[in-house]
């Protein structure tokens, strides 16, 4: 069993560094908690990205940037590899846990609704605020953080953009995999502005083992935009599933796919980063990896076999176009 986190790929505060570790390592324990009672790889993943939800360090949930009229909109996804199914809000407002909301939809969505309606995978605004509301999900809290607000009345008067997005990717203990994100978006965005956290197979993509392919997890952080122009979260797993190497296949992605992508020529700075892991169906074996071509990118990670979890701020050097590492889990 394995669990890893993120907290953002972008440009993370020095000064906030220890808070950003506490909370990667509150979530990582919560979540190995849940696989080993033996739950599944969904519910951890949703249980580790509540955490980070309820944390005003990040930008997620309570805490998350605020839009240009100085509200709180949120997206969150969540796909499970052992099902294929796939759930998502977008830009809603008054749900403490956006996550929660998108497994909702990820778990009705593998059946069929009265009169043979096939059910939504996907419900943005007003709409995914009713929704749930009428699923017992849907608590009108106020999830203007005073930090949020401080930086959106400095982002008012600088006008400058900041992109952060919590995520989990996991393994249970029968191999199942699932991968989660969930963002407040970028500051100032406009109102109704959906990212890539809530867009199917750009913030998260799990897929399970075949006789053919390795089990599959990633769980994707930047500009969304830019994540959704290039696609890069589904490009990395089919790479993945692809190739023998890991490394070689997030590097290339994010290096061919994504720094080098001719849909990415309208813009200077590109940002963009993403945990992963693949697991091999017959000998068990899992590896995880990472990768960034931010300034930096905050992460977590744990196995059933550690006493703890190991976090850290990986930090890229200015000369470098990106950073990715990882290893060998079990």
């Amino acid at each position: 069993m394995f669990i890893a986190v993120h907290v953002g790929a972008g440009n993370l505060s020095r000064s906030k560094e220890p808070r950003y570790r506490a909370v990667l390592a509150r979530a990582c324990e919560a979540a190995m908690e849940l696989l080993k009672q033996g739950a599944n790889a969904s519910d951890a993943v949703a249980r580790a990205i509540t955490v980070l939800e309820d944390d005003p360090t990040t930008n997620a949930g309570y805490g998350s940037n605020l839009t240009l009229h100085g509200t709180v909109e949120c997206d969150a996804s969540l796909m499970d590899g052992k099902t294929n199914a796939f759930g998502a809000v977008g830009a809603t407002t008054g749900i403490k846990n956006p996550i929660l909301a998108a497994k909702k939809l990820a778990d009705d969505s593998t059946q069929l609704l009265p009169l043979g309606r096939v059910p939504p995978i996907m419900l943005t605004g007003q709409g995914a605020s009713d929704w749930a509301k009428h699923h017992g999900l849907y608590t009108d809290v106020n999830l203007i953080a005073e930090e949020a607000f401080d930086t959106y009345m400095k982002h008012m008067s600088m006008l400058c953009e900041v992109h952060d997005t919590v995520g989990a990717i996991g393994v249970d203990s029968e191999g199942h995999v699932a991968a989660g994100v969930s963002s407040g978006g970028i500051s100032l965005k406009v109102p109704g502005r959906v990212g890539e956290a809530a867009v199917y197979g750009s913030g998260c993509w799990a897929q399970d083992a075949t006789d053919e392919s390795p089990a599959v997890a990633c769980s994707t952080s930047g500009t969304g935009e830019q994540i959704m122009r290039t696609m890069i979260t589904t490009k990395c797993a089919q790479r993945i599933t692809q190739e023998d190497n890991i490394q070689s296949a997030v590097t290339t992605c994010l290096q061919k796919d994504f720094l080098d992508s001719p849909f990415l020529r309208m813009y200077d700075d590109k940002s963009a980063g993403m945990i992963t892991l693949c697991r091999d169906k017959l000998s068990g074996r899992i590896e995880f990896w990472y990768a960034h071509v931010t300034e930096s990118m905050g992460i977590g990670c744990m196995s059933s076999t550690a006493k703890k979890p190991k976090t850290f701020i990986s930090r890229k050097s200015s000369n470098d176009a990106m950073i990715s590492a990882g290893w060998l889990v079990h």
